[in-house]
């Protein structure tokens, strides 16, 4: 007997082995997933080998792998060329099926880590390294057991020559300090040695100004901001919810107390005025002008204005540590409610109660409704206060 590829060019039962795989050459077959006719998968001995076998038009056998199958009878029509890879040891030739893969891609609203906002800071310097902690007068005996009983702990940025604004805010909004529950401090930094003095005296008055050990100056918001979240984790950490304010606000303490009251299981939140999809000034007239080489993406993340914000103290910790590892950057509340709130997945929640804006003050039930209103002059302070307090006012409800 002769074997494929022989002189004679025969082949017989016995040299079938129980798989065969053939491939037909380029030039003249092309490859397919159906099966050859019957008559030419099996020999005439019955035999069940599951072998798939193309007929090519010369009918000629050659090593590149055309084949044909000698039977004693004429040969099949001319069809067009087909191999089919066919495996198995049974009676009936069995085909492979091919599955194709399909990944699926689950959605999630969690940002990926390369698009976090805080990869767009490009500076070189890190906050730390412009930080200088600790405090010069820390009045540690304002927070009585780390803060523990309090409802709100209302710390007040204020410039160390506002004098009139601080002392605006103790006789209005600010005699609230006076309930067990509530603490007020204002946050000052180191400043010139008149300044430094006149500051001694009103503490000796007041005693509810705190001296932080870096250089007072607005490019510094940032700074005095840190020093806040340094002074409340090391002297009231225990205290529910902390309001970051500043000077020339006027804070609804009323209000601001049954809002903290009815969320008293808050946790990982900061709750103000929301700024969304802001992008940043490229005016270089502008003193919030922010060039690409110190922030290069279009836009800002979600962020809550600076003016007045509420946060829950179990995110101070974390904010200030990761403050202190990330590039410098000049606003505050971009900085700490937007780039790294973001990065450390804390929840931001606006409230339309937080206005943070200059609103009609002769307009008693719009101020009665809201928490925070910003630019108010010293002088305006007293005002205000005695349209939202003195329990005159009569206001639809809504």
């Amino acid at each position: 007997m002769s074997t494929v590829g022989s002189p004679a060019g025969h082949f017989t039962d016995a040299d079938i082995s129980s798989t065969i795989r053939i491939t037909a050459s380029s030039s003249s077959l092309s490859k397919s997933s159906s099966s050859s006719t019957s008559s030419s998968s099996s020999s005439s001995s019955g035999v069940g080998t599951g072998i798939a076998v193309a007929a090519a038009s010369s009918g000629m056998v050659s090593a590149g792998g055309a084949v044909k199958a000698e039977t004693g009878n004429p040969p099949p029509p001319q069809t067009s060329p087909k191999v089919v890879v066919l495996q198995g040891t049974g009676t009936v030739p069995q085909t492979k099926t091919v599955t194709k893969k399909t990944t699926v891609v689950k959605k999630t609203s969690v940002t990926s880590s390369a698009s976090l906002a805080i990869n767009a800071l490009k500076g070189k310097v890190k906050v730390g390294e412009r930080y200088e902690s600790g405090f010069s007068v820390p009045q540690e005996e304002l927070c009585l057991n780390n803060g523990r009983e309090l409802k709100v702990l209302v710390l007040i940025t204020t410039a160390p020559d506002h004098e009139k604004h601080r002392t605006a805010v103790r006789q209005t909004w600010g005699h609230f300090s006076g309930r067990k529950d509530v603490v007020m401090a204002f946050m000052v930094g180191r400043t010139s040695q008149e300044l430094q003095a006149r500051l001694d005296q009103e503490n000796e008055l007041y005693g509810d100004i705190i001296h932080a050990n870096f250089f007072d100056h607005y490019s510094n918001l940032t700074l005095k901001t840190v020093s806040m979240f340094e002074w409340v984790k090391t002297y009231c950490s225990e205290t529910h919810f902390i309001l970051k304010t500043d000077d020339d606000m006027f804070i609804n303490v009323p209000l601001l107390l049954s809002f903290v009251d009815s969320k008293p299981n808050d946790q990982r939140v900061i709750y103000g005025r929301m700024a969304k999809g802001w992008k940043p000034v490229r005016n270089k007239k502008s003193k919030y002008y922010i060039d690409t080489n110190t922030y290069s993406k279009a836009r800002y993340p979600d962020f809550l204005t600076g003016p007045a914000y509420l946060l829950t103290s179990d995110v101070v910790d974390d904010i200030y540590h990761k403050a202190l590892d990330t590039t410098f950057f000049v606003l505050e509340d971009v900085l700490v409610t937007g780039i790294v709130a973001e990065s450390l997945r804390i929840r931001r929640i606006g409230d339309s109660r937080f206005r943070n804006e200059k609103i009609k003050l002769s307009d008693t039930c719009s101020l009665l409704k809201t928490i925070s209103i910003h630019m108010v002059k010293y002088e305006e302070q007293f005002d205000i206060y005695k349209r939202t307090l003195d329990g005159k006012a009569k206001c639809k409800a809504g």
